[in-house]
């Protein structure tokens, strides 16, 4: 029993023996430098350029001209136009629709019977006034009164031809409004009456709305009027505006021109109101190229032409760091943070003024915690880096095969 524990601790030892050899027989791998793991960016070789700059909005289109028809006479109506419905275009001057004229007819023939009454009493009048003139001149001294020219009875004649045409040109007037007209070129927006209806004086009767011209109030922040030539009273400065917005489905374009601002602040918003101004919104006029029409009342959006600045640079918004600073690539693989000027800040770009020359490499891909001197790698030599770790390694391990 002894000499067999004998033998198998031997064994043990033997083999623990040998292990201990083998291990001791195994070269050392070889010391490899760490890597780290450059951060891989993108840049921007900056060049100067000339920047007209644009200024957003957007708003509702309204008619310039919006009026309310109402009659100005009387009577039941008996005939109307197949333009006076909503929806309708008509021209300046087209009848929408008539009232009942009869009444109106008699008037004219009542005041232009009493103008030829009136008339023969001033005639009658006139010609006593000369007789009585003669009779003086006869039988009479000195310088005749009044009363014996018969000067009264003369000037009440004249009145009375006076009110009498006064009286007919009422009456004519009165007969023409029995025919309601479009005071200009217009799309009738509402009707309030139709054929049959009597209605009164004062009473509405449609609502219209001038084609010729139609506008949008475009809101503006005060610090956004820094970048406009904003037109003044007497000046024909006009700047043009793009308005962009959907008809039918599909995105369409209509163009025209800041023509006024409101000159005042909102103070539920503290925004200034500009209007701009777009000429035959719904394309009515004999025109080779029609666009697609404006509709009043179609939300769109606005791009204001402002200032022209020269010799700015610009650049994605997200290359702008602290507020004023954008980085730069040096040496093909450091960082160098550059204090820059701005001119404008937008929502997606800035413009640069002062900071920057042309030929500089601002790194446009977000960095974290940027510092002087962190080391990137440039996009496109990332590539070649990869090469040459691939070839180190395989370097390495050949060296390892022929060790062993």
């Amino acid at each position: 029993m002894t000499k067999r524990i004998v033998i198998g601790t031997s064994i043990v030892l033997a083999t623990i023996a040998l292990f201990v050899v083998l291990i001791s027989m195994k070269p050392e791998p070889p010391k490899k430098k760490p890597f780290v793991q450059a951060i891989v960016v993108e840049t921007k070789a900056v060049e100067t350029e000339d920047i007209q700059f644009l200024v957003d909005s957007q708003g509702p289109v309204l008619p310039v001209e919006n009026s309310t028809l109402v009659s100005e006479v009387s009577g039941r109506i008996t005939d109307v136009s197949d333009n006076f419905r909503v929806g309708a275009f008509v021209e300046k001057g087209e009848v929408l629709f008539t009232i009942d004229p009869a009444n109106y007819v008699a008037n004219v023939r009542s005041a232009e019977a009493a103008l030829a009454q009136a008339q023969a009493n001033y005639q009658d009048a006139k010609a006593r006034t000369d007789q009585a003139r003669k009779d003086w001149k006869k039988i009479g001294t000195g310088e005749p009164s009044d009363l014996v020219l018969r000067l009264p009875q003369l000037k009440q004649a004249e009145a009375a031809v006076q009110s009498a045409e006064a009286d007919l040109m009422r009456a004519r007037r009165d007969l023409d409004r029995t025919k309601v007209k479009a005071t200009f070129d217009a799309l009738i927006q509402s009707k309030m009456v139709g054929l049959g209806q009597f209605v009164n004086v004062g009473s509405q009767v449609a609502t219209l709305y001038g084609t010729e011209y139609a506008e949008v109030r475009l809101p503006v922040p005060d610090q956004e009027l820094a970048f406009l030539e904003i037109p003044e009273s007497g000046e024909q400065l006009q700047p043009a505006v793009r308005l962009v917005g959907s008809y039918a489905g599909k995105e369409q374009n209509w163009f025209g021109k800041i023509v006024r601002t409101e000159g005042v602040v909102e103070q539920t918003n503290r925004l200034t109101y500009l209007v701009a101004q777009i000429e035959d919104p719904y394309n009515l006029k004999e025109t080779e190229d029609k666009d697609a029409p404006l509709r009043f009342g179609t939300f769109v959006r606005a791009e204001i032409a402002g200032k022209q600045r020269d010799g700015l640079i610009a650049l994605p918004r997200q290359a702008l760091y602290f507020g004023n600073t954008v980085l730069i690539l040096e040496n093909e693989s450091e960082i160098r943070l550059q204090e820059v000027s701005l001119a404008r800040t937008e929502a997606n770009t800035i413009y640069i003024d002062s900071g920057l020359k042309s030929g500089d490499e601002v790194i446009t891909t977000p960095v974290h915690n940027p510092v002087n001197g962190m080391k990137v790698q440039k996009v496109g030599s990332q590539a070649k880096s990869n090469t040459a770790n691939t070839n180190d390694t395989a370097q390495n391990t050949s060296a390892d095969t022929a060790k062993q």
